[in-house]
């Protein structure tokens, strides 16, 4: 009986040192996974870009930094309004398109005939057997010239990638194409908007072209920019200064010349009225 007693005993003990080592070996096994978690992902914060003033990703900077030094001095022509009447609408349309390479400019050198290689062709033969050159691209001032208003050409900076804002006091501006374009290489980019003059006076109209850089996701940060200010003077006809003085004049004499023209009228409504009953008494 005092040996099975003792068995159960040391059988106890020997399983309650047996469950204490396993929970050891499980908190010991854990531990090293705590440590070897990944570390936090830090791509998304990226790195600081000085092109565009904000952090951006490594490769997004790069590519940002390339198309800010690409931006050039292009060509740009415009038809100002000049000069405008308050309440009139004129449709302004900015063409843009990048500097033509110097290559395309210069005229090809040509080797002047000597003795020794005489020429024989005349230039019928030169123009029937080599090939007509190709046209060139058309100009900004070309597409801009036949507009209604004087022409107007400066020269901005011009990227792959650009915004055009027009912003006036005393006009209300509504566009009429996408903000931001594509300026492709041999051809113009235009821009439009519906400008119409609201207050009298020496004004001026603020063209500002900003050169992007967009990411992958769409959002586009500017890297270059030019403002360009054109004057219009915008001028008041008869009923505009007439409308003007009333807007000026106190309530009273609104009161007054709104009597006046009500009694005009029923003076002159009642004259029409006895014209006519005494055209239908003589008949």
């Amino acid at each position: 009986m005092l040996n099975s007693r003792h068995l159960l005993i040391c059988a106890a003990a020997t399983l309650t040192l047996a469950l204490a080592a396993c929970g050891q070996t499980t908190s010991v096994s854990e531990e090293p996974g705590a440590v070897a978690e990944a570390p936090a992902d830090t791509s998304a914060t990226g790195t600081f870009c000085e092109e565009v003033g904000r952090r951006v990703t490594a490769e997004q900077c790069e590519d940002f930094t390339r198309l800010a030094d690409r931006a050039a001095v292009g060509v740009a022509a415009f038809n100002a309004p000049d000069p405008m009447r308050r309440g009139d609408t004129h449709t302004l349309q900015l063409a843009i398109s990048d500097a033509p390479a110097p290559e395309d400019v210069e005229a090809p050198a040509t080797e002047p005939a000597t003795s020794e290689t005489p020429t024989t062709e005349t230039p019928t033969d030169v123009v029937a057997t080599g090939e007509e050159p190709a046209p060139a691209p058309p100009t900004p001032t070309d597409v801009v010239d036949p507009l209604q208003g004087n022409t107007v050409e400066y020269a901005p900076l011009v990227g792959r990638f650009m915004r055009a804002e027009l912003t006036g006091e005393g006009f209300d501006i509504t566009p009429l194409s996408p903000p931001s374009q594509e300026v492709l290489p041999d051809s113009v980019t235009t821009w439009s908007w519906r400008v119409v003059a609201t207050s009298s006076g020496q004004r001026a109209l603020t063209l500002t072209t900003i050169v992007e850089g967009c990411d992958a996701q769409g959002q586009c940060y500017p890297l270059r920019s030019t403002t360009h200010n054109h004057e219009v003077e915008v001028t008041v006809g008869v009923l505009g200064r007439a409308q003007d003085f009333l807007e000026a004049a106190p309530i009273w004499m609104r009161l007054v010349a709104g009597v006046l023209t009500a009694l005009a009228v029923l003076i002159g409504a009642w004259f029409g009225l006895r014209n006519a009953f005494r055209r239908g008494r003589g008949a």
